[in-house]
């Protein structure tokens, strides 16, 4: 039967009189109310928690034909149904005002100097629906506060009205039972399990959780007041996801962020990056134009150093043919500023690239696979492979994979071990570092060999599964079983964490048939717009900057956002070949390890400065959107625009104009208008037809094995790094550095949880507190390193 013909068994139920129909056994009665427009107060009760607990009571509701009151937050409504609310039930409406009383027995009297006051629902609710005196006459319960359970977040016990949100948020959404309930009864306060601080990267969500003032940001406690405040919508650029975002303005300064809740981008989640990172003080930014003078970087005028820089890049674009300019971006700027530095880099004939992205320029043929973020929530099976973090690549996806477990979908993890999600996952294949490529092509394989209706019979393989397993450091049992997994699944979805060739992922998404399926393939871009710059063509060999750098091929070099002497893996031979460079440009906010080697330094819009559009992971165009002017008062499109005119080119001075052209030329943008991007961007989910693909699969081999007393090292960049995290005090301790140990090496060295221990590597030395990993690859080791010191390199590891 098609969808078109299926029906869908319903219930009616009256509520005050009103008759609503929803579906059968799905509906709770607090949700059939609301949907049709009566309003039963609430505080505890929250769809994003998973399933209600009735833990307030506020909810309670007469039902006629039951003996007594019941909670309409936990009541699936029935046919025939009669529910009567505080509005027409005498006895619900007694109900409600005694538990708005015993909840405010010992709730202090403090809202004229509580952060949450102005925009409190326990406030609201008392106003609306609660007596109008307390007949309270003993002391209040008193605790000692403010207590901080992390460096962002403190605790209010006095203002607790124990609706439990907070602990199910960390119990049932973050899964990281951090937060919880002590003692019992009357007594029951909240506190962190085993008086630990709350680190998990999410732990910023139940300040907005709370309904009351008892667990408040750190860093917006006494700051304003509701009224004195302006919320811009705009979108998190601090990795791909592309949250969406209230930013709240008080006199000239972004004081909060707030989640805006897109329902199929983030759910109304933020990860503590998102929400309490800075680019502050603003003091100590880039302001003005700088230019290298014998006494050091001296301020410049704008046209004056523009017009200069001009001269130069021509000069250098010419004097030896094309190529002798090079562009390098950090993956991060707008659409619009994405489109003028690629017009600029046209006009020089200029080398570009994404850094530090190699293998992602071509990701662009996934798109007849791709998946957008809601289908994990639907998936029957996800696979997570990669030696990366899911979270480090795209913050709150963590959260939707943990949901779609709890759903009922397989999770598989695929790396060399020591990441979050592994214990909770119902397989974990481990493989060598670095081999994401073997291993794709190794299931492949075994899907192939499986066969079956939904496999493709013109699949191509790299070879046999024994011998691809192999070159990935896999089991092959566990390989088949994961292919007969992907083979049996009716919405698979496969979520690639670390950059590999997009022949490598094609060929597996080809052979399952992804595109036919409500799953599909979701890689985990490094850069926030990393996308966005792919779809304006600004992007390119990163791997051939550097050996070109270090030959002379390339004499000038702009680098805008980017700092590879500290982000690359080759931070030392960058900062080398950047001294013999005779033309260094930086576009940075701050100093950095590129600005002390510029001839030029200019400034760099940062978030909540930028005016703009981004493409997020899955591909949805979305608009952000500035609540500051830039520091230096010139907009970074705007000087782009005056470089471009020394260059005698043309561009688009404003990011609507630009964005338009990008609209009427550009096939990821067609269809939209800069006056249309509206707060709810939809995302097209047209995909384009899958072809067979043509190119063989080139399987690149992980590195070989380190000689005796070195380990395999796994290092890339963690969510928790770049100028701003690193600025935000509050953030100090999810930079805190770590040493991941497998347990047979940490016993052979003797490392214990706890110990600091020191990994020397190419980059330099990580001094880390060591942790102890059963699923972690022997004779390898995983930091948080702040740049990327290299997956597959080797290391060196002791105790200190």
């Amino acid at each position: 039967m098609s969808t078109t013909e299926q029906t869908v068994d319903t219930v009616t139920l009256h509520v005050d009189g009103r008759e609503i129909t929803v579906p059968k056994g799905t509906a709770l009665v607090v949700a059939a109310a609301e949907h049709a427009g009566v309003e039963i107060p609430i505080f505890c009760y929250e769809p994003r928690l998973g399933p209600p607990i009735g833990a307030c009571r506020m909810c309670l509701v007469e039902i006629e034909g039951a003996p007594k009151l019941q909670a309409a937050c936990t009541l699936t409504c029935n046919d025939g149904m009669v529910v009567k609310t505080a509005e027409t039930s005498a006895q619900a409406k007694e109900a409600q005002d005694g538990v708005l009383e015993f909840i405010l027995l010992n709730h202090p009297l403090d809202c004229p100097v509580c952060d949450k006051g102005g925009e409190c629902p326990l406030q609201d609710l008392t106003f609306r629906y609660g007596p109008g005196n307390s007949r309270m006459t003993l002391p209040k319960r008193t605790y000692e506060k403010p207590l901080p359970i992390s460096p962002s977040i403190v605790l209010d016990r006095e203002r607790c009205i124990l609706c439990y949100r907070c602990t199910r948020f960390s119990g049932d959404v973050a899964e990281d039972a951090e937060l919880v309930a002590r003692e019992r009864g009357a007594e029951s306060v909240i506190a962190t399990f085993n008086e630990q601080p709350y680190t998990n990267a999410f732990s910023g969500n139940v300040t907005e959780l709370c309904p009351v003032g008892a667990l408040l940001p750190t860093a917006y406690r006494f700051k304003a007041r509701p009224w004195e405040i302006v919320n811009v919508p705009t979108v998190c650029t601090g990795c791909a996801t592309g949250c969406n975002t209230w930013s709240t303005l008080r006199e000239g300064k972004v004081e909060r962020i707030l989640s805006r809740n897109h329902p199929d981008v983030d759910e109304g989640w933020l990860c503590d990056k998102g929400r309490f990172a800075r680019y502050e003080p603003r003091d100590e930014r880039i302001s003005t134009p700088l230019v290298r003078a014998l006494s050091g970087l001296e301020p410049g005028e704008w046209d004056d150093v523009l017009r200069t820089m001009a001269q130069r890049l021509r000069h250098f674009s010419t004097v030896d043919g094309a190529g002798g300019v090079a562009i390098v971006t950090g993956g991060a700027l707008t659409n619009e500023e994405a489109l003028a530095w690629k017009a600029i880099a046209d006009s020089l004939d200029a080398r570009t690239a994404s850094a530090p992205i190699a293998a992602a320029a071509d990701w662009d043929r996934l798109d007849a696979y791709a998946a957008p973020l809601a289908a994990i929530d639907l998936a029957d099976a996800v696979v997570v492979i990669g030696d990366q973090e899911p979270t480090d690549r795209a913050g709150t996806i963590d959260l939707r994979i943990r949901k779609a477990r709890r759903s009922g979908a397989r999770l598989t993890i695929v790396g060399p071990g020591g990441t979050a999600l592994e214990p909770d996952a119902q397989q974990f294949l481990r493989t060598l570092p670095a081999a994401g490529s073997a291993m794709l092509a190794a299931l492949t394989a075994a899907v192939v060999e499986a066969g079956g209706a939904n496999v493709r019979s013109d699949a191509k393989t790299a070879g046999t599964v024994e011998a691809l397993a192999a070159d990935a450091g896999a089991d092959v049992a566990q390989v088949r079983e994961l292919a007969g997994t992907l083979v049996a699944a009716a919405r698979p979805v496969l979520v690639v964490t670390d950059h590999v060739a997009a022949t490598e992922i094609e060929a597996l998404a080809w052979a399952l048939g992804l595109d036919q399926t409500d799953g599909g393939v979701l890689p985990l871009p490094v850069g926030a717009n990393e996308r966005g710059e792919r779809a304006v063509g600004l992007v390119g060999g990163w791997d051939e900057i550097l050996p070109a750098l270090e030959a002379g091929e390339v004499q000038a070099i702009v680098l805008v956002g980017c700092d590879p002497v500290v982000e690359s893996t080759e931070g030392e031979r960058w900062q080398m070949a950047l001294a013999q460079t005779e033309v260094v440009v930086s576009v940075a906010a701050f100093t950095n390890g590129v600005t002390s080697q510029s001839q030029v330094v200019l400034p760099l819009d940062v978030e909540h400065e930028r005016d703009g559009s981004v493409i997020n992971l899955e591909g949805r165009v979305q608009r952000v959107r500035p609540s500051l002017a830039p520091v230096s008062g010139v907009p970074l499109i705007e000087w782009t625009s005056r470089l471009a005119g020394f260059l005698e080119i043309s561009i688009h001075a404003t990011s609507a104009k630009a964005f338009n052209a990008l609209a009427a030329d550009n096939p990821a943008f067609a269809g939209l208008a800069w006056g249309e991007l509206g707060d709810r961007a939809p995302l097209n989910r047209t995909r384009p037809a899958a072809t067979a693909p043509t190119a063989g699969v080139t399987v690149t081999a992980p590195a070989s094995a380190p000689a005796d007393g070195a380990f395999r090292l796994i290092a890339p960049r963690p969510l928790f790094s770049g100028a701003a995290v690193e600025r935000t005090a509050s953030l100090v301790h999810q930079r805190a550095p770590i040493v991941v140990v497998a347990h047979v090496d940490a016993e052979r060295l003797g490392i214990k949880r706890g110990d600091d221990v020191a990994v020397r590597h190419a980059v330099g030395e990580h001094v880390g507190t060591a942790r102890i990993s059963r699923r972690l690859l022997p004779g390898s080791v995983r930091i948080n390193w702040r740049g990327a010191a290299g997956t597959g390199s080797t290391a060196v590891m002791g105790a200190q």
